[in-house]
């Protein structure tokens, strides 16, 4: 019996958890993206590894833990789409939930060419 390999999505959101577990693993993260990658989570996007760099450094350092539960599916146009939820401790010690919808257009060698978020459930 042969394993599936995880999607994309599957390894964008393990590999968020580890980068705020482990600033030292955003590098994992960031290979997920292609160079010109576009990421829109909430109403800005960034395009660009320095612009991703820059939004996924701030998003390690707020929190200080995140567990994501999801579940992915490929689309028929062949985006993928994952449903999540997240509980997460903030740097002030906060404890909070979000939850969302994101797709992702996928490039021929298995990077994010584009992901967009819509929150079902806002932080907090």
């Amino acid at each position: 019996m042969t394993e599936a390999s995880p999607l994309t999505l599957d390894r964008y959101l393990a590999a968020t958890d580890r980068a705020v577990a482990d600033k030292a693993a955003l590098d994992d993260l960031l290979g997920l993206f292609a160079p010109d990658a576009v990421v829109q989570i909430d109403d800005t996007p960034v395009q660009g590894a320095a612009a991703i760099r820059e939004f996924y450094q701030g998003f390690v350092a707020f929190h200080t833990a995140t567990k994501h539960y999801w579940n992915t599916t490929v689309l028929p146009d062949g985006r993928q789409r994952v449903e999540w939820v997240c509980a997460a401790r903030t740097i002030d010690g906060a404890v909070i939930t979000v939850a969302g919808i994101e797709h992702a257009v996928i490039g021929p060698d298995g990077r994010i060419v584009e992901l967009r978020n819509t929150f079902t459930r806002r932080p907090g």
